[in-house]
């Protein structure tokens, strides 16, 4: 089951919408101004959550008068919206949670996105951060990658955490053998794929993994 979170970051409209035609997602949950966005394209959302502190009263009013379950929170609270959101989308049995809207702008909006992955992964659901030049997403084991399944050109590689331990990449331009990666290093940037398959795998840790490309 997919759900997608359209929360209230920067969002570029048609890859956006291209997104959400591609996958038909079973869920979508409007987040405080990503609302914007659905009133824009006339989406209705399944569940609408947020301290609506950055929305338009137009735009709420119109949400509040549809038969939506509606959550309000007060600006001052222990969790973003888009954590509260994700707590909501695991209640949910999503096996998938794609965040729209959560890059671009306030980077402590974004670094809060992005520990927040961690909830999802811990639950044993996939989750990640979408825009048109990144698909960012935290694995708690090996994966392999194809060239015809891989965003862009790049993908890169970075410990979530202390350090992950016996990272062996093959199929890439730079492979690394049983190495350690640290959080405190970079080593892990900017990589390729050089045949038509990559893999990754370690013992231990979380890997941070970032695939994206140039701006056009």
């Amino acid at each position: 089951m997919n759900t997608v979170l359209i929360c209230g970051g920067e969002i570029e409209d048609s890859f956006a919408l291209s997104f959400l035609d591609r996958i038909r997602p079973e869920y979508i949950i409007g987040i405080d101004r990503g609302l914007e966005f659905c009133y824009k394209y006339n989406i209705v959302p399944q569940y609408i959550l947020g301290d609506f502190d950055s929305i338009s009263p137009e735009v709420l009013s119109y949400y509040e008068s549809r038969d939506i379950p509606l959550e309000r929170y007060k600006p001052e609270k222990d969790a973003t919206d888009t954590r509260i959101g994700l707590e909501l989308a695991l209640k949910l049995k999503s096996r998938k949670i794609f965040l729209l809207g959560a890059t671009g702008g306030r980077l402590d909006h974004f670094i809060a996105n992005l520990k927040s992955l961690l909830l999802p992964l811990e639950q044993g659901s996939q989750p990640w951060i979408l825009d048109s030049q990144n698909a960012i997403t935290l694995l708690d084991r090996g994966i392999k990658i194809t060239k015809d399944q891989q965003f862009g050109k790049y993908i890169s590689f970075f410990s979530m955490g202390d350090r992950v331990e016996g990272v062996t990449l093959k199929g890439f331009k730079y492979p690394l053998e049983d190495y350690t990666l640290l959080n405190s290093e970079e080593i892990g940037v900017s990589n390729e794929l050089e045949d038509e398959t990559g893999e990754i795998t370690f013992r231990s840790g979380v890997v941070l993994m970032i695939m994206s490309k140039d701006r056009n």
